[in-house]
């Protein structure tokens, strides 16, 4: 009786293993990642980077996306990578390479979208 106790479970863990490997198993359900949106179904304003960059830091200067430009919240955040330790005296330089708004499962998606104004 233990032994076919045994054996079916390791069938069982086998199957699981198995379906788990599965190219569709891989595959978020919905077939492509984005950030879900809130209430409304409007993308985030977009805002010009170079002028946002020439502000002076501090708490009144917006928080964007320097790949296209979308005002982040406080909880949003940039996909980004650091260098490895340098073996000089250089600095670690951060790769940015988006936020969830510009960023797909393939790669940087660049839609044009309408640019919004501010003052510095």
């Amino acid at each position: 009786m233990l032994t076919l106790v045994a054996v079916a479970g390791l069938c069982l863990a086998v199957i699981v293993f198995l379906n788990m490997l599965s190219p569709s198993a891989l595959q978020p359900a919905s077939g492509t990642m984005h950030k879900k949106k809130g209430s409304g179904n409007q993308d985030p304003p977009r805002l010009d980077a170079k002028k946002v960059l020439n502000m002076d830091p501090g708490p009144q200067r917006p928080r964007i996306c320097p790949v296209c430009g979308t005002l982040l919240s406080q909880t949003d955040y940039l996909y980004a990578a650091l260098e490895p330790e340098p073996k000089t005296e250089r600095k670690r330089q951060a790769h940015i390479y988006g936020c969830p708004y510009c960023l797909d499962q393939d790669g940087v998606v660049r839609n044009k979208k309408s640019i919004a104004e501010i003052e510095p």
